[in-house]
């Protein structure tokens, strides 16, 4: 198993911040590349900019801690078990938020995926700093 790890901070109070990143259905209302999503019980469908389509699976919220795990059903990344949370701490004058994964490659080295869902992360929380 192969994990990253982007930590960024945000200029806002966790609470802000997770008020805007907590619901798992509104990840298209900040994360630039998500052009729709939607949640059915614990399934989330992205649909990307670029047409790509990604089913996940809704594995936990955990209110009181400001995070939520999910999981990858199918996707065009070359990746299987792949298992995330985005969480929401208390950092300084604002927040940090962490987003993890552990992954297994598949057809890919695992730093090309590493460096793929890095750009990802790194997307999503730069367009969320900017938001505050």
């Amino acid at each position: 198993m192969h994990s990253i790890t982007v930590v960024s901070h945000v200029d806002a109070s966790p609470d802000d911040v997770w008020n805007v990143i907590g619901n798992p259905s509104t990840i298209d209302s900040w994360h630039p590349i998500i052009a729709k999503s939607t949640v059915n019980g614990s399934d989330r469908h992205c649909s990307l900019i670029d047409g790509a389509k990604i089913h996940e699976r809704i594995e936990s919220i955990r209110e009181d801690e400001r995070a939520y795990d999910y999981s990858i059903m199918e996707s065009p990344l070359p990746l299987s078990a792949y298992r995330s949370t985005i969480k929401v701490e208390e950092e300084g004058e604002g927040a940090a938020v962490v987003w993890s994964a552990d992954f297994e490659p598949e057809g890919a080295t695992a730093e090309e995926v590493a460096a793929t869902l890095t750009g990802v992360y790194q997307a999503g929380l730069t367009a969320l700093r900017g938001s505050f």
